[in-house]
C-alpha cells in the first residue's frame, strides 16, 4: 500500500527531537527569520545542521519553513540564507512568496519546493499554477471536505505533485493567506509570521450569548484516517509549532500508532483519549465531513482537557473533584515530559569532529585520510566513524624554497570548522620534509573532501542579487523588444499618468459608474475610467446572469475573488468562454491559469499579496500582465518595487478592509442563526450583516452577501490618497472599491462628486485636498508597513 507521511511540527529543538523519537516521517521547522511562526523559538543555522543529522539517522526528513511574503530590501538577506541552505542536506523548503518560488526554481533547483498553506490552495487549477512554479507538493486549505481532497489529490498526482492535509491542531476560522485581522488591528501581519490571533480574543457578549464568537475547536481527523487514505492524501500534517515537546510527542506517537494500524490492515481506532490529555480546544472534523456549523465552535480558547475528562467521568462541578481531574492530567503531563526527556537525552547537536592524516614523500602522491567521528544520534545503534581518503593528481617533489609547511596546511583546512563540522587533530607524522605539490592539487583535494563530507553532494556556488537582476534585465529586454516590434513603438513607463478604476458589485454601483464615465468624457483632459465588476464566489449559481450582464455591458472587466472552490472554477471557465473579455482581474491563481488557456490577459489582484519585484517577474512568466501591490506595504516598501516591461502596476486607494474570508458561518456565534449546519443555500441565498465588539470597545463588521462567503471587516474603510502624490506616476491605475460594506466611513459629499474630483487631480487639473473627501477612514497599514 502507498506510504502515508506523518509530518510533525517543530517550533524548538526539544519539540523536533520529540517528533523524531515519536515516529514522525518528517518535521517542519523554521529559522529565526523568513518563517511564519515568529512566536516559536525557532532555530539557528548551527542548530539546523545538528538536527538534520539526528533526523536523517532516524529516517526522518526535515523541511524548512520560508513561508512569508518577502520585501524588496530583504532580498540580499534571503539570498544569503539560500546560498547557505542549498549546501545542506535539507529535504524541502515551504514557500508562500511568488518571488521565492521563482528564485528556487531558476537558481536553486536542488532545493525541493513545497507550497505553504498560506497560498490558500483549494482548486485544481491552483495546483497547476504551483506545479508550473516548481512545487513538488501543496498543503491544501484546511476548509476542504474529503470529496474535495480526493479531487485535489487526483489532480496533483496527475501532474506529479503530492498533497498535504492538516489532520490535527488549531483550526483557523479564516482562509490561511487571506487573513489580515492581526495586521490591520495590531500591526502584526500573519503574512509575516506575526499573527497575534485576535480571533481567539474575548468580545463583548454577543446576541447569541458568546464571548469568543470567532473561536473554533481544534481540528482532528483521527477517526478519518481510512477516508483520507482513500482520498489520496500523501502527507498528514500536524499543526503546532508553538506547542511544547510533550504535546508534540503525545500527538505524533498517537498518530503513529493509528497509521500503523492502517498499514497492518487492522481496524483503526476511534479512541482520542490520548489526544485529550494534552492541550486542546475540544475537537471537530466538520470541514472534512462537510458539516460546517455550530458544532465546530467552542466558547473558550483555553485548554479543554480538564473539562473534557470531567465530563467523561460524569463528575459534579465541585472544586475538589475538579482538582482531582486536574491533578491526574498534571501527573499525566509530567509523565510524558519525563518520557520525552529520557528518549531524547542522547540526541545531542554536537558537531562531528574531523581528523586529517596527511601523508606522503618525494615521488609519491600526497594523501589525506579523513576520519569523521560521528556522535551517537540514534539510540538503537552505536556511533560509527566514517573515513575516506583523497590523493593529489601530481607526485610530491623535493623543494627547499616552497615546501609544504604544517602551518600552511593547517590554515588551508581550517575552514572545515564551520556550522556543520569541527576540525580536530591534523596529523603530519607521515609527511616528509621540504616537499612541494601544486596548489591547484590542494584546492582539488579540498573540494573532494567537501564532497566526501557531504556524501557526494556537489557544493553549489553562491548566487548574487546582481546576477539575478542581470538575468531579469535580459528577460525584460527581450520582452521589450518583442513588445516594440508588436506595437511599433516603445511603451513608456516612466512618469506615466495614473488612471482611475472602480470596483462595483451591483446595479446601483453600475449606474454610478455610468454617470462618472459620462461626466469625465465631457472633460477633454480626462483619461478613461475602468470599471471592474465583482464576480461572486458562487459563480455556478450566478453564471447565466453574469453572462448576460457582461454581454450587455462590454466595458465591465470581470474581477474574481480569492476563494473559488472546484465546482465554481468550472463555472468560471465556462463564463470566460462565453463572454471572451479582453482582460480580467483575479485574486485566485487558478483563474489566471484558465485565462492563459483562453488567451485572456489577467491582472493579479491585491489578495495575491505581492511585495517584491521578483514576484512580478514570476507572475509575468505565468502569463500575467499586471498586478496590484499589497496594501500592507508602506511608501518606501512600495517605492522599491520595480515592474517588468509591459507589466502594469495597480494599487487600491479606497476599500473596506477585509480582515478574513471564511467558509464558516460567522453569524452562529454573533447574531445567531437558525441553522446548525451550513447547506448550499447558506452560500447562495443568505444575506446578512452584523457587528461584534471586542472588550476594548473596537467594532468589527460581519458581512455576508448573496453568492459570497462570510467575511469580517474593520469598522473603517482604508483610504490612502497620500500615495497619489508620494508615489506619483508609479501606478498605471488606482482603485476605489465601491462595494457596499457598512462601516463608519462616509463620503463627505456624494461618491460621484468625490470621484470626479479624484479623476481631475489624476489628470493634473486640480490640486485639492483629497483627504477631506471621506470621513472616518484609516491608512494605518500604509503608515506601519511590514
Amino acid at each position: 500500500m502507498k506510504k502515508l507521511e506523518l509530518l510533525a511540527p517543530g517550533g524548538d529543538i526539544e519539540s523536533i527531537k520529540a517528533a523524531i523519537v515519536a515516529g514522525a516521517d518528517a518535521v517542519y521547522c523554521g529559522l529565526n527569520s523568513f518563517n511564519a511562526r515568529t512566536r516559536a523559538e525557532n532555530l539557528s543555522f548551527d542548530d539546523l545542521h545538528g538536527l538534520l543529522r539526528i533526523a536523517h539517522s532516524h529516517n526522518c526528513q526535515l523541511f524548512l519553513t520560508l513561508n512569508i511574503i518577502v520585501l524588496e530590501q530583504e532580498l540580499p538577506a534571503l539570498l544569503k540564507l539560500l546560498n547557505q541552505l542549498v549546501n545542506t542536506a535539507i529535504d524541502g523548503v515551504i514557500v508562500q512568496d511568488l518571488g521565492l518560488f521563482y528564485l528556487l526554481k531558476h537558481h536553486y533547483p536542488t532545493l525541493d519546493i513545497h507550497a505553504s498553506t498560506q497560498v490558500t490552495t483549494h482548486n485544481t487549477a491552483q495546483l497547476q499554477f504551483l506545479g508550473d512554479l516548481g512545487a513538488s507538493r501543496a498543503n491544501l486549505s484546511r476548509e476542504l471536505s474529503l470529496n474535495e481532497i480526493k479531487q485535489m489529490s487526483d489532480k496533483a498526482h496527475a501532474i506529479n505533485m503530492m498533497t498535504e492535509v492538516f489532520v490535527h491542531g488549531s483550526n483557523c476560522i479564516g482562509f490561511s493567506g487571506l487573513c489580515y485581522f492581526s495586521s490591520a488591528h495590531g500591526g502584526n501581519s500573519g503574512n509575516r509570521g506575526r499573527c497575534s490571533q485576535p480571533c481567539r480574543d474575548q468580545y463583548q457578549t454577543t446576541d447569541a450569548g458568546a464571548q469568543y464568537p470567532l473561536n473554533l475547536k481544534d481540528n482532528s481527523a483521527f477517526a478519518d484516517l481510512d477516508a483520507l487514505y482513500a482520498a489520496g492524501a500523501d502527507s498528514l500534517k500536524v499543526e503546532g509549532r508553538i506547542k511544547k515537546s510533550h504535546y508534540v510527542f503525545r500527538v505524533i506517537e498517537t498518530w503513529r500508532k493509528q497509521i500503523s494500524r492502517l498499514e497492518q490492515n487492522l481496524t483503526t481506532s476511534l479512541d482520542k483519549t490520548p489526544l485529550y490529555t494534552v492541550f486542546n480546544r475540544d475537537f471537530s472534523n466538520g470541514y472534512l465531513q462537510g458539516a460546517i456549523g455550530k458544532s465546530m465552535y467552542i466558547d473558550n480558547p483555553r485548554d479543554n482537557a480538564v473539562q473534557h475528562f470531567s465530563h467523561i467521568a460524569s463528575l459534579k462541578p465541585l472544586a475538589n473533584e475538579s482538582i482531582t481531574v486536574a491533578k491526574a492530567l498534571y501527573d499525566e503531563k509530567t509523565q510524558i515530559i519525563t518520557t520525552v526527556g529520557d528518549k531524547i537525552a542522547k540526541l545531542n547537536l554536537e558537531k562531528p569532529v574531523i581528523s586529517l592524516f596527511i601523508a606522503g614523500d618525494a615521488n609519491q602522491l600526497l594523501t589525506i585520510k579523513v576520519l569523521v567521528n560521528e556522535h551517537q544520534y540514534h539510540q538503537l545503534t552505536p556511533a560509527q566513524n566514517r573515513e575516506f581518503s583523497v590523493s593529489s593528481a601530481s607526485c610530491l617533489t623535493e623543494s627547499d624554497k616552497y615546501g609544504l609547511t604544517h602551518e600552511e596546511l593547517a590554515k588551508r583546512f581550517q575552514s572545515f570548522s564551520n556550522a556543520e563540522y569541527q576540525l580536530g587533530h591534523i596529523c603530519f607524522e607521515n609527511l616528509g620534509q621540504d616537499l612541494f605539490v601544486p596548489f591547484k592539487d590542494l584546492t582539488e583535494m579540498k573540494r573532494q573532501i567537501v564532497m566526501g563530507l557531504n556524501q557526494g553532494r556537489q557544493a553549489v556556488e553562491p548566487v548574487t542579487l546582481q546576477h539575478i537582476r542581470s538575468q531579469l534585465m535580459l528577460i525584460d529586454a527581450r520582452t521589450a523588444e518583442a513588445s516594440n516590434q508588436l506595437n511599433a513603438k516603445p511603451l513608456e513607463q516612466d512618469n506615466q499618468s495614473t488612471a482611475l478604476s472602480v470596483l462595483i458589485a451591483s446595479r446601483r454601483d453600475l449606474a454610478l459608474y455610468k454617470q462618472l464615465k459620462q461626466q469625465c468624457l465631457e472633460q477633454a483632459s480626462s483619461s478613461e475610467i475602468t470599471a471592474y465588476y465583482l464576480v461572486p464566489d458562487a459563480i455556478t449559481a450566478e453564471q447565466d446572469k453574469l453572462a448576460w450582464l457582461f454581454a450587455e455591458e462590454p466595458d465591465l472587466i470581470p474581477w474574481f475573488g480569492a476563494v473559488i472552490m472546484e465546482n465554481d472554477l468550472a463555472a468560471a471557465k465556462t463564463l470566460l468562454k462565453q463572454i471572451k473579455p479582453k482582460r480580467i482581474v483575479t485574486n485566485n491563481s487558478g483563474v489566471g491559469v484558465i485565462a492563459n488557456e483562453l488567451s485572456i490577459a489577467w491582472i493579479a489582484g491585491p489578495y495575491l499579496n505581492i511585495s517584491n519585484s521578483i514576484s512580478l517577474y514570476c507572475l509575468q512568466q505565468q502569463g500575467c500582465s499586471g498586478a496590484f501591490l499589497s496594501n500592507e506595504l508602506n511608501k518606501n516598501q512600495l517605492k522599491s518595487i520595480k515592474a517588468p516591461h509591459n507589466f502594469s502596476l495597480h494599487y487600491s486607494v479606497y476599500h473596506p478592509i477585509m480582515l478574513m474570508s471564511s467558509r464558516q458561518c460567522l453569524f452562529i456565534q454573533s447574531s445567531g442563526c437558525d441553522k446548525s449546519v451550513m447547506d448550499d443555500e447558506c452560500l447562495t441565498v443568505c444575506k446578512k450583516s452584523t457587528s461584534i465588539t471586542n472588550v476594548k470597545g473596537v467594532d468589527f463588521v460581519i458581512d455576508k452577501k448573496r453568492r459570497e462567503h462570510n467575511a469580517l471587516y474593520g469598522n473603517q474603510h482604508f483610504y490612502n490618497p497620500a500615495i497619489l502624490t508620494e508615489l506619483s506616476g508609479k501606478f498605471d491605475s488606482v482603485l476605489f472599491d465601491l462595494r457596499s460594506i457598512d462601516t463608519v466611513s462616509r463620503w463627505k459629499t456624494s461618491a460621484l462628486a468625490a470621484l470626479i474630483q479624484v479623476n481631475e487631480q489624476l489628470n493634473g487639473d486640480l490640486a485639492s485636498d483629497l483627504a477631506e473627501l471621506i470621513t472616518d477612514t484609516t491608512h494605518a497599514q500604509y503608515l506601519k508597513g511590514l
